[in-house]
């Protein structure tokens, strides 16, 4: 039941219009509902969160995204030392990755508003879903990409029809020109930074599974990595939403992890400072939260706002952290996630040490992109040996 936009900045309203940002003082826009009919509506027919996103599930491009596995991890949590671990795992969605949420959002709004063409700046999982929900819908999907885009997030693009480009420099120069290209001729615009109010809505859909998954009960602590951060708030607002209209007392509280060679919000954080700083040279593995902000940081000034706001905090880990984090959760849960994914365990190791975490806190960490979509930063100096095809050779490999 949503009946417009308002710039969080502002204040401004707006109706339902392909909108990106505020057209007085060029603030973030969010999607508005009529909470107070949805109650009313559920006290009559019964909960239905498909009442809190902009267009009902019926009227959606969808691939069968949702509906994710929510995992209890009693070895990690073993291991990093915390009692109630949960894995979310974003991972099983159809492209691969969470933003298969947004897109399907992102895609069916550009339906709604009769666009004919989509655009989107992504650093790879982004540009899946785009390439593979254009696809559904049968419309032209524009798809820009940073140079060092890993290959299979490329292909995978390719794959789907999307015309996929390639964008010298960091992710902030694909998005600036999506931005400009798209304005110029009637894109659609589903970038799932905050550029499209809309996108963010499909993020929501995290919160309320988890609330279901986990019979009503709100964790303590929700772990997201993030890049501008639209996850980490699109779950903090799904939460939120399901506290005003009765469903939980509760909210839990949010960590946005980021990498430490691109960390402009966890640096805005550490330092104490209400406004993100756009990075001019980000750099590391955690290629899917490789996003300087340039151009638009008051995306993190949104995100370090709502991570305050819940009482929760930011920070940033080493690139060898993050391969080691990801080896735990292969090794240790059977889960093989990209380097973006696996922050969050890198990090939430450290605060359980450093007594930021209590360890008897129920936590659910946010695992967003298949290990597949980024075989480049695997290392491994194990190479299978080579039988005959005999028992007795395999025996003796065995028993050397």
């Amino acid at each position: 039941m949503m009946t417009g936009l308002q710039c969080i900045s502002c204040g401004a309203s707006y109706p339902v219009l392909p909108l990106y940002n505020c057209e007085g003082c060029g603030g973030i826009l969010d999607v508005v509902y009529d909470y107070e009919r949805i109650a009313d509506k559920w006290r009559r027919e019964g909960e239905n969160t498909d009442d809190l996103l902009p267009l009902p599930f019926a009227k959606r491009v969808t691939l069968g995204e949702g509906n994710t596995p929510l995992l209890k991890a009693d070895r990690l949590a073993r291991r990093l030392g915390i009692e109630e671990l949960y894995l979310k795992c974003e991972f099983a969605n159809p492209t691969g990755s969470f933003k298969d949420r947004p897109v399907s959002i992102g895609v069916s709004m550009a339906i709604a508003f009769e666009c004919a063409q989509i655009i989107v700046a992504s650093s790879g999982n982004g540009a899946a879903a785009t390439s593979a929900y254009a696809a559904r819908a049968g419309l032209d999907a524009v798809i820009l990409v940073p140079e060092a885009t890993p290959s299979e997030k490329v292909k995978q693009s390719v794959a789907y029809g999307g015309k996929v480009i390639r964008v010298e420099g960091p992710y902030s120069n694909s998005f600036a020109l999506a931005k400009e290209v798209g304005e110029q001729f009637g894109m659609f615009n589903v970038t799932s930074t905050f550029i499209n109010p809309y996108t963010m809505e499909g993020d929501k859909n995290v919160a309320y599974e988890m609330y279901r998954q986990l019979d009503g009960r709100v964790p303590d602590w929700v772990y997201v990595p993030i890049g501008a951060g639209p996850l980490l708030v699109g779950i903090d607002k799904g939460y939120r939403e399901l506290m005003k209209l009765g469903k939980t007392a509760h909210l839990p509280r949010m960590a946005g992890i980021q990498a430490e060679g691109c960390s402009p919000i966890a640096r805005a954080y550490r330092e104490g400072r209400e406004r993100v700083e756009s990075d001019p040279s980000p750099a590391t593995i955690a290629g899917g939260i490789n996003d300087g902000l340039h151009g638009y940081a008051q995306d993190g000034t949104y995100t370090l706002e709502a991570i305050r706001r819940s009482g929760g905090y930011a920070n940033a880990v080493p690139d060898e952290a993050i391969r080691e984090a990801q080896s735990w959760l292969a090794k240790d849960e059977g889960l093989f996630v990209e380097p973006s994914s696996a922050v969050s365990i890198a990090e939430l190791k450290m605060s359980v040490e450093a007594g930021r975490v209590e360890p008897s806190s129920a936590v659910t960490v946010i695992l967003t992109g298949h290990g597949l979509k980024d075989m480049g930063s695997i290392r491994s100096d194990y190479e299978a040996p080579l039988i005959p095809k005999q028992a007795n050779a395999l025996v003796e490999l065995l028993q050397s």
